[in-house]
């Protein structure tokens, strides 16, 4: 008895040291979040600009971030449009004499690394430096770096590349040995979203798009970096399908890279280039502090709104991560009211979701419309209901490597009977005083008129989405459903099909609101707005269970996170499941 006492309360000492310890944390994490502090920026710096992580479209300031991968550090993640503006500042700042660009596993897409070449490029037009170096390039970190002047690799190190090409995991012969049937309801031959869960290999429809697609990104890739190196564009394609980028000495041969160099010896180089002797310490601003930098001004009170809807779009009010239809909705409307609001730009990085979710949002832009400008920006991209909600935009841009368009719909409902009768032993028994009372259930199939109704549902979905597209663009139903169909597009496809109107970037899409509501004076202001911290706790523990998820499946993240959707997914979709990796 003395031995079970003495255990019982060495565990509850525990216990509540475990409390006391974690609560300890969090509170520090709190106050040294709480007292961000601007960085002082020294003379003859360098601005290290390592970009090796997921840029959101919006800075994520959450100190608790880190919990899901057991980092309890606070981090923020800088946003593209404070990236931007970070390298914008420093174009001026004579303090900066030039940028470092870490080379590493950059797995961004192209629009976004598209975004930063393009400020990286002003930035040089002030005659200071872009150095990159690293161990290892990925093919999108390379894409990347060839705006610098110089490019180093290791000598152990790699430079990846590979080219352009997808392999997408199908479903239907593991759904069919567990015994899961997938009822599909679709509308557009291009549709691939349902494929994985009812072929057991690729559409002809499907591979035609994605290879002019793939082509089109590709084509852009090449002119980019051949343009930056001064390489032929046939030359770099026989270097990439070759695969003669072997190693740094035989890269350097290549033209596709400047130096084959340790850190220190490209750290040296860059003392020489600012002109401070080799035995002083090159003086590096990390990204981070130099964001503390960045300064607004709140007296100005016409305010143009920059929304950002990131994410895929679901029912409700959603999580981080999330556009949540209710949610945003409500948000337009605010702003639609709001008088020193004088124009709002959507800046869109979706590839859509809820088909229900996304016309209670439509409604509420179309309602915003009608009293104040209207402009829309697509990131990486705006596909199906990501397009749904922004076709009636008074002028949208695009960058050339957006993926968009997906106006198609569809449906899926699982039936598992035979997985869990045949497979578990599970049975099911009904009483229905009308035909159709248990109606909406995973332990049968549908009945042939449950199956009409459901596709005359998506049907119809489909004609409203063809319809508000051709509205907002000014064509007919007849040309939309020519490009419809649930096919993709890049932004410069966009451009010749009608899409899109212009190819741009955020700072474009806000200059021609600007203009359109006679706006002299304006400051930017970015919603939603930032989360309280007890939401910020409330959201990092619960990504908890996913971070980990996402380290023990690795590449295999995608499949699991494909499962998990149709699992979850309720109700007629404008959705593009898979990650198309551009």
């Amino acid at each position: 008895m003395r031995q079970f006492i003495k255990f019982v309360f060495a565990t509850v000492i525990g216990l509540f040291l475990f409390c006391v310890i974690g609560i300890l944390i969090i509170a520090g994490i709190a106050a040294s979040a709480g007292k961000e502090k601007v960085a002082t920026v020294k003379s003859n710096s360098v601005l290290e600009l390592d970009l090796n992580y997921d840029i959101p479209e919006k800075t994520v300031d959450n100190p608790f971030a880190g919990f899901a991968s057991g980092d309890f550090k606070a981090k923020k993640a800088i946003g593209l449009t404070e990236i931007r503006d970070c390298i914008k500042k420093a174009k001026t700042d004579d303090n900066i004499k030039g940028i470092y660009l870490p080379l590493g596993l950059n797995g961004n897409g192209y629009a976004t690394l598209g975004a930063i070449r393009e400020a990286l490029v002003d930035f040089k037009t002030s005659g200071k430096f872009v150095y990159a170096y690293g161990t290892f390039a990925s093919q999108k970190s390379y894409y990347l770096s060839t705006v610098a002047n110089k490019i180093f690799i290791n000598p152990s190190g790699l430079v990846e590349l590979k080219g352009f090409g997808r392999e997408i995991s199908y479903f239907k012969n593991m759904f069919d040995k567990l015994g899961i049937e997938v009822q599909d309801f679709h509308c557009g031959a291009y549709k691939s979203a349902i494929e994985p869960f009812i072929r057991n290999n690729m559409s002809d429809a499907n591979r035609e798009q994605l290879t002019l697609l793939y082509g089109d990104v590709y084509h852009n890739f090449l002119q980019s970096i051949a343009s930056d190196r001064k390489i032929d564009s046939a030359e770099l394609n026989d270097i990439i399908n070759g695969l003669w980028a072997e190693t740094p000495q035989k890269d350097k041969e290549l033209n596709l890279i400047d130096g084959v160099s340790y850190y220190d010896e490209v750290v040296d180089e860059m003392k020489t280039k600012i002109g401070i002797e080799k035995k002083k310490d090159l003086e590096i601003t990390e990204l981070q502090k130099y964001a503390t930098t960045l300064k607004k001004d709140f007296s100005i009170t016409n305010k143009i709104a920059v929304v950002y809807a990131e994410g895929e779009i679901v029912d409700g009010d959603g999580k981080d991560g999330q556009i949540g239809g209710d949610k945003f909705a409500k948000l337009i409307a605010k702003l639609r009211k709001d008088e020193n609001v004088k124009a709002i730009v959507l800046r869109v990085n979706s590839p859509g979701g809820s088909a229900l979710a996304s016309d209670v949002m439509w409604r509420e832009l179309i309602l915003a419309k009608k009293e104040k400008p209207l402009v829309v920006s697509f990131g990486d991209v705006a596909a199906s209901g990501g397009y749904y909600i922004s076709c009636m935009g008074d002028r949208i841009f695009a960058e050339p490597n957006t993926i968009t368009g997906s106006i198609g719909v569809f449906g899926l409902i699982p039936n598992m009977q035979k997985l869990l009768t045949d497979k578990m032993g599970i049975t099911f028994d009904q009483v229905k005083v009308t035909k159709h009372g248990v109606l909406g259930g995973i332990t049968s199939p549908l009945d042939a008129d449950e199956s009409a109704i459901a596709q005359r549902n998506v049907e119809k979905t489909y004609r409203e989405f063809k319809t508000h597209v051709a509205e907002g663009r000014g064509k007919d139903t007849a040309y939309i459903e020519t490009i419809a169909q649930g096919r993709v597009w890049t932004g410069d496809q966009g451009i010749a099909n009608g899409l899109v109107d212009e190819i741009g970037g955020l700072d474009e899409a806000v200059a021609f609101a600007a203009k359109k509501a006679n706006l002299k004076e304006y400051r930017l202001k970015s919603y939603p707005e930032e989360k309280s911290l007890s939401e910020k706790i409330a959201e990092s523990f619960g990504d908890v269970k996913a971070g980990w998820v996402k380290q023990e499946l690795g590449e295999q993240y995608d499949v699991y996170q494909t499962i998990q959707w149709l699992k979850q997914s309720k109700g007629t979709q404008m959705k593009m499941v898979y990650n198309l990796g551009l």
